[in-house]
Protein backbone atom coordinates (compact mmCIF):
# COMPACT_ATOMS: atom_id res chain seq x y z
CA UNK A 1 0.00 0.00 0.00
CA UNK A 2 1.72 3.28 -0.80
CA UNK A 3 0.31 6.27 0.99
CA UNK A 4 0.46 9.93 -0.04
CA UNK A 5 2.14 11.76 3.00
CA UNK A 6 0.93 15.13 2.29
CA UNK A 7 -3.00 13.88 2.23
CA UNK A 8 -2.62 11.45 4.98
CA UNK A 9 -1.34 14.64 7.20
CA UNK A 10 -4.20 16.97 5.70
CA UNK A 11 -6.69 14.04 6.45
CA UNK A 12 -7.95 13.51 2.85
CA UNK A 13 -10.34 11.13 2.85
CA UNK A 14 -9.45 8.99 0.20
CA UNK A 15 -6.13 7.81 1.93
CA UNK A 16 -5.59 6.65 5.26
CA UNK A 17 -5.13 9.89 8.19
CA UNK A 18 -2.30 9.64 10.71
CA UNK A 19 -5.72 9.42 13.44
CA UNK A 20 -6.71 6.24 11.52
CA UNK A 21 -2.89 5.03 11.18
CA UNK A 22 -2.45 5.59 15.12
CA UNK A 23 -6.15 3.41 15.52
CA UNK A 24 -4.29 0.79 13.58
CA UNK A 25 -1.53 0.42 15.54
CA UNK A 26 -4.00 0.49 18.97
CA UNK A 27 -5.74 -3.25 17.51
CA UNK A 28 -2.03 -4.36 16.27
CA UNK A 29 -0.81 -3.67 19.59
CA UNK A 30 -3.84 -4.94 21.33
CA UNK A 31 -3.71 -8.25 19.38
CA UNK A 32 -0.15 -8.71 20.39
CA UNK A 33 -1.17 -8.21 24.10
CA UNK A 34 -3.90 -11.22 22.89
CA UNK A 35 -0.91 -13.24 21.69
CA UNK A 36 1.07 -12.92 24.29
CA UNK A 37 -1.46 -13.18 26.92
CA UNK A 38 -2.70 -17.09 24.82
CA UNK A 39 0.91 -17.76 24.61
CA UNK A 40 2.13 -16.85 28.26
CA UNK A 41 -0.84 -20.24 28.73
CA UNK A 42 1.20 -22.65 27.22
CA UNK A 43 3.63 -24.75 29.46
CA UNK A 44 7.07 -23.25 29.14
CA UNK A 45 9.74 -24.99 27.71
CA UNK A 46 11.56 -27.63 29.71
CA UNK A 47 15.05 -26.70 28.88
CA UNK A 48 16.88 -24.33 25.77
CA UNK A 49 14.68 -23.09 23.19
CA UNK A 50 17.86 -23.21 20.40
CA UNK A 51 17.56 -26.81 20.86
CA UNK A 52 13.94 -27.46 21.27
CA UNK A 53 12.88 -29.21 17.65
CA UNK A 54 9.37 -27.88 17.83
CA UNK A 55 10.07 -24.58 19.32
CA UNK A 56 12.67 -24.24 16.46
CA UNK A 57 9.68 -25.32 14.11
CA UNK A 58 7.85 -22.77 15.08
CA UNK A 59 9.92 -20.07 15.16
CA UNK A 60 10.36 -21.17 11.42
CA UNK A 61 7.07 -21.26 10.45
CA UNK A 62 6.12 -18.39 11.69
CA UNK A 63 8.85 -16.33 9.66
CA UNK A 64 7.55 -17.92 6.68
CA UNK A 65 3.95 -17.05 7.33
CA UNK A 66 4.88 -13.28 7.81
CA UNK A 67 7.18 -13.20 4.92
CA UNK A 68 4.77 -15.22 2.45
CA UNK A 69 2.48 -12.69 3.08
CA UNK A 70 3.69 -9.86 3.98
CA UNK A 71 7.19 -9.78 1.76
CA UNK A 72 10.69 -7.69 2.58
CA UNK A 73 11.44 -7.00 6.12
CA UNK A 74 9.22 -8.79 7.98
CA UNK A 75 11.23 -11.67 9.56
CA UNK A 76 12.62 -8.74 11.45
CA UNK A 77 8.54 -8.25 12.32
CA UNK A 78 8.16 -11.65 13.32
CA UNK A 79 11.45 -12.24 15.15
CA UNK A 80 10.30 -9.32 17.18
CA UNK A 81 7.18 -11.06 17.44
CA UNK A 82 8.49 -13.90 18.75
CA UNK A 83 10.55 -12.51 21.45
CA UNK A 84 7.66 -10.75 22.68
CA UNK A 85 5.58 -13.71 23.09
CA UNK A 86 8.17 -15.83 24.18
CA UNK A 87 6.84 -18.64 26.50
CA UNK A 88 9.47 -18.77 28.40
CA UNK A 89 9.03 -14.94 29.47
CA UNK A 90 7.16 -14.60 32.31
CA UNK A 91 7.21 -11.06 33.47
Amino acid sequence: MTIDMASAYAGDARTPSCGRLRELDEEIIELLRRRQAMVRELPAPNGPRGTDPSFTGAVRDTIARYSDQLGSGSELVARAILVLCDPGDRT
